[in-house]
């Protein structure tokens, strides 16, 4: 069957299997010994996870690791718009005090927009200027991306009846996070963040990245595909997920009572978050992400008297595999690790954000340059065909 003919024949299966672009910016295969694995331009993820989070970041973005001062200089750049001006930190304390976190982040990034350098520029409306596009979509993405840190931790305060804490302009990605959440300096806690924000980096056309290519397609401002990829990122079946399986933790609350709770979600045809995902290798085998957030969790989660956390997650972890083959996706680990970083449940998916932001960006600024066409696939239509039109009945004689 050729590729054509695969593509038309799939239905209704959210385009599973199908590409819809090239991209050389991440891969997820199998290593030697068959175990899955995600690369970075190449990279492996479990070197990359040595260096800050902002060495990925610029790796993804320009294709090649940053020299020392070229880090240095992006890490300044980060951190320069990074801070919120007084218009967009009284818009934080507009909010309502049951607002979703991501609520808070997609609509206060939407009115961040609206003060960045490149608001007015036009270039965006003249079509054919695929470099110059691409320019003003990275710069114009760095700059909010930025933001997100501080928009969300000053939003979380606030909605707490705290002050917002403004960042360290020295300071690395990961512990600005920390540091205007409230939670001491600490190196470890700095490393772990470090390492789960470089894990949420990219990971290929999945549904957020998807969505965000859709809407560059249709060449929009720079801002707009940015934001629009953090609704499906929201979902419980995309990035809420990770949300969902902290609060599985804590309803499960002890290892004697996983077993039970796991089998009574099984019985009843529920759902279990952090198990199970889209691409086929990763469904019954630990993928790296995995590997890595356990090997940073366990032993932290013991310094922290929370081991116990573990011992449930291997509970659940040897049920699903035996009675539903499932192996724990990126977010079992990665949620226990938030946790014992003392970040708020609320922020789990928020802090997914403001590491894929980026993932998005390169996808949308390969996309320009390799000038993109304009997103429209087809369907296979079941309603009334021509021959059989139905005939239209006046409103007064229904």
């Amino acid at each position: 069957m050729s590729p054509n003919t695969e593509v038309l024949n799939t239905v209704d299966t959210g385009l599973d299997g199908v590409p819809v672009c090239t991209s050389d910016i991440s891969l997820t295969t199998v290593d030697k010994n068959g175990n899955p694995i995600l690369l970075y331009r190449g990279y492996s993820i479990y070197d990359l996870i040595k260096g800050p989070f902002e060495e990925t970041v610029y790796l993804l973005l320009y294709g090649a690791l940053p020299s020392r001062d070229e880090l240095h200089a992006f890490r300044y750049e980060l951190n320069g718009y990074g801070r919120l001006n007084q218009k967009i930190l009284e818009h934080l304390r507009s909010y309502p005090e049951n607002v979703h976190m991501m609520d808070m982040l997609m609509t206060s990034l939407s009115f961040a927009r609206m003060w960045d350098a490149d608001y007015t520029n036009s270039l965006w409306q003249t079509p054919k200027m695929d470099e110059e596009l691409a320019r003003l979509l990275l710069n114009a993405g760095v700059r909010l991306g930025a933001k997100i840190p501080m928009l969300m931790t000053a939003g979380w305060r606030i909605r707490n009846g705290l002050e917002p804490i403004a960042p360290d302009p020295h300071g690395s990605f990961a512990a600005n996070i920390l540091r205007m959440l409230g939670i001491r300096e600490d190196p470890e806690l700095e490393m772990a963040l470090n390492t789960i924000l470089i894990l949420y980096l990219d990971h290929t056309i999945n549904c957020s990245t998807f969505t965000a290519l859709v809407v560059e397609s249709s060449m929009t401002d720079p801002y707009t595909p940015l934001i629009a990829a953090g609704a499906p990122l929201k979902g419980v079946r995309h990035g809420g997920a990770n949300e969902l399986a902290a609060m599985m933790f804590e309803e499960i609350g002890t290892p004697d009572r996983a077993a039970h709770y796991v089998r009574n979600k099984l019985k009843s045809g529920e759902l279990v978050f952090g198990f199970g995902h889209r691409l086929p290798h990763y469904k019954h085998k630990k993928e790296s992400r995995v590997t890595i957030a356990e090997r940073i969790g366990r032993p932290l989660a013991q310094k922290k008297g929370m081991g116990h956390l573990f011992e449930i997650y291997d509970i659940i972890s040897r049920i699903m595999l035996k009675e539903k083959d499932r192996a724990p996706n990126a977010d079992l680990p990665i949620c226990i690790l938030l946790k014992l970083l003392g970040i708020p449940r609320e922020l789990n998916t928020p802090i997914f954000q403001a590491s894929r932001h980026f993932g998005w960006l390169a996808n949308i600024l390969r996309q320009r340059r390799a000038k993109g066409p304009l997103f429209r696939p087809t369907q296979e239509y079941t309603g009334p065909d021509i021959d059989e039109m139905r005939a239209y009945v006046p409103l007064d004689m229904r």
